[in-house]
């Protein structure tokens, strides 16, 4: 499978204004110390016509949608996300330039040396800390500017650029229909 896959989006200034005016008048989220939040999806869909319309152009359906907020010039660490989902919609909404999505291959005996962590809604999910980036082979890099496919199932990270402006939102999207097709080699 792929690490991403790029989506042309004719909407995505309307998805971008309409989802940072919710995230405006959400007390806290902006200020957040957490990477993932998870938000009241019904209430984000109900106020962003325009990603509800982007969406239906792929006959996508969305089950949930999240937010990852980066309010520090630190890296986060490698890590891969909790199940079962694999194919998220990324999605850039503020601050994404000069910032960088990295995947990596992580060794079968690296992987098998991590405990999974429990997170804060009861999931296992991998975190890999103290790497030596130097000894993993990176498969691809983004700067997200435009919306992907993204395989969360793969070891990523985010890299914060010296010029990426902060706070960097990105709303990730997951579907009833999964659009795994999107990865395929």
């Amino acid at each position: 499978m792929k690490p991403y896959h790029s989506l042309d989006c004719n909407n995505l200034l309307q998805i971008q204004e309409q989802v940072m005016h919710w995230v405006n008048n959400q007390a806290g989220l902006l200020t957040s110390e957490s990477l993932w939040n998870k938000v009241n999806t019904v209430d984000l869909i109900r106020a962003t016509p325009a990603l509800i319309e982007y969406c239906k152009t792929m006959g996508l359906k969305i089950r949930e949608v999240a937010l990852t907020t980066v309010h520090k010039r630190v890296d986060t660490d490698l890590h891969i996300d909790e199940l079962p989902i694999t194919a998220k919609m990324n999605i850039p909404i503020h601050n994404t330039r000069n910032s960088f999505n990295r995947w990596y291959r992580i060794p079968k005996e690296m992987l098998e040396a991590t405990d999974p962590i429990v997170n804060e809604f009861g999931k296992k999910y991998y975190r890999f800390t103290e790497v030596d980036y130097s000894k993993l082979d990176m498969i691809d890099e983004l700067e997200l500017t435009r919306p992907v496919i993204f395989n969360s199932q793969m070891a990523h990270n985010i890299i914060i650029g010296k010029d990426c402006e902060l706070p960097r939102v990105v709303l990730a999207c997951t579907f009833f229909n999964e659009p795994l097709q999107y990865l395929q080699d």
